[in-house]
C-alpha cells in the first residue's frame, strides 16, 4: 500500500520533500540567528569624549578627521526626516585632530561642514548603517568620501528570513491539507452513502441559503440548479464551515489582516521604523491599520443595519443598541488608557483609538438607521448603474458637511500665537518659528474642550522635532474626517448589497480606489511634505482619508477575487482573528507586556525583537483559532 501511494503521488511527495527541506534550512537559519543574537549580546562601542559608549539599536559610530593644520572646523548635522529643521552642532575639531560621535541610522542625515564663523563650506547627505563604523575626512576646501571602517549589520536580513519561514510554513501546511483531502477522497470506503430526503425540505433549505447569502453579503454567481425529483440523495462530506456560513470570508480576512498588523506594530514591529507611525507627514505600514478598521466597520455596518430593518426591528430599539455599543467601546478605551500606571485622574487621557471608534460608529450608524431603506427598489431609473450612490445621497451630504466643518475649523480658527491653517508639528519645524503650535487648530480644540492635562503628551513628532507640546492623534477634530473613512467603507458595503455578481462589485471597488487615490494625490501634490493638505495620520487629514481608503478598496478587491470568487483560499488563519477582533485587540493591549507574549531581549538586535514580536503576534492567531473551534466569539 505504501509503495502504491508513493507511486501514485510521487510528484506531490517530491514537492513536499523539497518544501520540507527548504523549511528545515530556514528553521535552522532562524535558530542559528537567534542563538547568535542571544549568546552575543555585546554591541560595538564608540569612543565619545573620554569614555567608550555602547551603541544601541539604529546607531553607528562616525570618526571625523580634520586634515587642516591651521583651521578649526565644525560639524553640524540634522536628520532628513526633520523637515525644514535647523541643524545641530555636534563637534568642533582642532587642526589635525580626530573625534568620534554616535550617529542615528534610522533616516539619512545631512552633514554640514562649517568654519569658525559658522559659515557653510559644503554639505553631504549620507545614510549610515546600524553598528557600522565610518570615517569622514574634512578640510577647508573639500571633503573626502565617507569610508566604511567596520561593515554595518544587515538589519533587514531577519525580515527576509522571517518572510521565507512563514511562506514555507504555509506552503507545507497547504500541501499537507491537499494530500489529506486526496487520500480521503480516494480511499475512504464510507464517504458516499445514501439516505432518504424530502424534496420540499431540500428546496426550502436551498431558498433559505439564498436568502441568508443575500442578506449577509455573500452571493452566488449563478442560481443553483433545481434538485431532481428523487427519493434518494447522494450525501457527501463537506468541509467544516463553523463560523463561516453566511459571512463574507474576504471581509473577515481583511479584518484579520488589519488586527494582526496592529498587534505586531503595537508589540514593537521588530523595532523597524516603517512599522512605527510616521513622525508627522507621510505614511507607514502602521498608519494603515486604524483607518482600515474604521473602513471595514463601515462595510459591516451596512449588513448589520439592513438585516435588522428586514426583520422589522423598531428603529428606536436599534438606536438604543447603537448608544449601548458606543458607550461600551468608549469605556473599553478608557480602560486601555489607564494601563501602565496612567490612571492618575488629574492627567487621565480621555480620547483614544476605541473612543474614536465609538464616535464614528455612532454618527454613521445613526444616519443609516434613519435613512436606509430595508429593501432595494427594483424599479429601473436613469441612475440604475450608480444607484448605490444616488440612494445614499443624504448620508453623503451629511458626511460632506462634517468634512467642510473640519476644513473650516482647521484653516479658519484663530489659534493664539499660531498662524491660521497651521498644519506643522511645531518644535524645530520651519526653523522653530512656531515651536508650541503642534497640530494647530486640532490641538487647540482638544485643549479647550478636554483640558491640557487630559491631552496625550507623547505624540510621534516629539522624537524628531524635539517638541514638548501636548497633542492627541485621536482628538475631537480628526473624528469628523474619520467619519468620512467609515462612510467610504459603507459605500463598499452598499455595493455588496446592491449588485449581485462578482464582476460588478470588483469593478466598482477598483473605480472607487482609483478615484480616492487621485484625490489624495491632488490634495498633497503627490509629495510627502507639500500640497495644501499633506498626508498626515496625526491630523487625520483629508488626503490621509483618501489614500488609506484607496488601499482598502483595492485590497478588498484582491481578497474578494481570490477568496470569494475564485475560491483559491479560505482566508485562514487570518479570518479567525478577524471574526474575534475585539477579543484579540483587548487581549493584546492587556497582556502585551506579560510573558509569554513578550520579554526583555538579551541583545540589542532587530532579530531579537522581531522574533519576540512575531511570536507574540502568532500566539494571538492561535488563540483566535482555538476560540473559533470552540465557537467562542466576543462582540460589543
Amino acid at each position: 500500500m505504501l509503495s502504491f501511494l508513493i507511486f501514485r503521488y510521487h510528484n506531490f511527495f517530491v514537492l513536499a520533500g523539497l518544501a520540507a527541506t527548504l523549511l528545515g534550512e530556514v528553521v535552522s537559519h532562524v535558530l542559528q540567528s537567534f542563538a547568535t543574537s542571544v549568546m552575543d549580546s555585546t554591541t560595538p562601542t564608540c569612543n565619545v569624549g573620554r569614555g567608550a559608549v555602547r551603541l544601541t539599536l539604529d546607531q553607528a559610530c562616525l570618526k571625523v578627521f580634520n586634515s587642516d593644520t591651521a583651521s578649526y572646523l565644525q560639524l553640524w548635522a540634522q536628520s532628513v526626516e526633520c523637515y525644514k529643521c535647523n541643524p545641530w552642532q555636534f563637534l568642533t575639531l582642532d587642526p589635525g585632530t580626530i573625534q568620534e560621535l554616535v550617529v542615528n541610522t534610522t533616516y539619512p542625515s545631512d552633514l554640514y561642514i562649517r568654519n569658525e564663523t559658522e559659515s557653510d563650506l559644503y554639505k553631504v547627505r549620507y545614510h549610515f548603517g546600524q553598528y557600522g563604523t565610518y570615517q569622514l575626512g574634512i578640510s577647508t576646501h573639500n571633503i573626502t568620501h565617507i569610508q566604511v571602517l567596520v561593515k554595518p549589520l544587515n538589519e533587514f536580513l531577519p525580515l527576509f528570513v522571517a518572510f521565507i519561514f512563514f511562506f514555507m510554513l504555509a506552503f507545507v501546511w497547504q500541501c499537507t491539507k491537499f494530500f489529506r483531502q486526496r487520500m480521503d477522497a480516494s480511499y475512504s470506503p464510507h464517504r458516499v452513502r445514501s439516505a432518504p430526503v424530502d424534496e420540499s425540505s431540500s428546496l426550502l433549505s436551498q431558498a433559505l441559503s439564498r436568502e441568508s447569502a443575500s442578506s449577509s453579503g455573500t452571493q452566488q454567481s449563478s442560481p443553483p440548479a433545481p434538485l431532481p425529483v428523487t427519493s434518494q440523495l447522494q450525501l457527501v462530506d463537506i468541509p467544516d464551515s463553523r463560523g463561516t456560513g453566511g459571512r463574507l470570508l474576504s471581509l473577515d480576512t481583511f479584518r484579520g489582516l488589519a488586527i494582526i498588523i496592529m498587534v505586531f506594530v503595537n508589540y514593537g514591529g521588530g523595532q523597524y521604523y516603517f512599522f512605527q507611525h510616521a513622525r508627522w507627514n507621510g505614511l507607514t505600514v502602521a498608519d494603515l491599520v486604524f483607518p482600515w478598521f474604521l473602513w471595514i466597520m463601515g462595510v459591516s455596518l451596512i449588513f448589520s443595519i439592513r438585516s435588522q430593518l428586514r426583520r422589522t426591528t423598531k428603529r428606536y430599539m436599534m438606536l438604543l443598541h447603537i448608544l449601548k455599543r458606543c458607550t461600551i467601546l468608549f469605556f473599553l478605551g478608557l480602560i486601555i488608557n489607564s494601563g501602565n500606571g496612567h490612571n492618575y485622574m488629574p492627567t487621565f487621557r480621555i480620547m483614544g483609538v476605541l473612543q474614536r471608534f465609538s464616535i464614528c460608529y455612532g454618527i454613521t450608524a445613526l444616519m443609516e438607521v434613519y435613512l436606509m431603506n430595508p429593501q432595494e427598489s427594483p424599479e429601473y431609473v436613469w441612475y440604475w448603474k450608480v444607484r448605490d450612490i444616488m440612494r445614499s445621497g443624504v448620508q453623503w451630504t451629511i458626511t460632506t458637511v462634517l468634512v467642510i466643518v473640519h476644513t473650516a475649523i482647521t484653516f479658519g480658527l484663530v489659534v493664539p500665537g499660531c498662524p491660521k491653517g497651521y498644519l506643522g508639528p511645531g518644535g524645530l519645524y520651519n526653523g522653530g518659528e512656531h515651536g508650541n503650535c503642534t497640530g494647530g487648530a486640532a490641538a487647540y480644540v482638544d485643549i479647550k474642550v478636554l483640558g491640557k492635562a487630559h491631552v496625550y503628551r507623547s505624540p510621534t513628532c516629539r522624537m524628531i522635532y524635539n517638541n514638548d507640546a501636548p497633542y492627541d492623534p485621536e482628538g475631537i477634530l480628526g473624528a469628523l474626517t474619520a467619519v468620512l473613512t467609515v462612510q467610504l467603507g459603507a459605500a463598499a458595503g452598499r455595493i455588496i448589497v446592491t449588485y449581485q455578481d462578482h464582476d460588478s462589485r470588483i469593478k466598482r471597488w477598483i473605480i472607487w480606489g482609483i478615484v480616492c487615490g487621485m484625490l489624495a494625490g491632488f490634495l498633497c501634490s503627490w509629495h510627502k511634505e507639500s500640497g495644501p493638505i499633506p498626508v498626515n495620520k496625526n491630523l487625520w487629514s483629508l488626503s490621509f482619508v483618501f489614500v488609506t481608503a484607496c488601499f482598502a478598496f483595492l485590497l478588498l478587491s484582491f481578497l474578494y477575487l481570490i477568496i470569494d470568487k475564485w475560491q483559491w483560499w479560505n482566508g485562514s488563519p487570518l479570518r479567525y482573528a478577524g471574526m474575534n477582533s475585539i477579543l484579540v485587540y483587548m487581549g493584546h493591549e492587556i497582556c502585551g507586556g506579560l510573558f509569554p507574549w513578550s520579554w526583555t531581549p538579551v541583545g540589542e538586535h532587530h532579530a531579537n525583537y522581531l522574533i519576540m514580536n512575531l511570536w507574540g503576534t502568532s500566539m494571538w492567531i492561535i488563540i483566535a483559532y482555538i476560540c473559533h473551534r470552540q465557537k467562542l466569539y466576543v462582540s460589543v
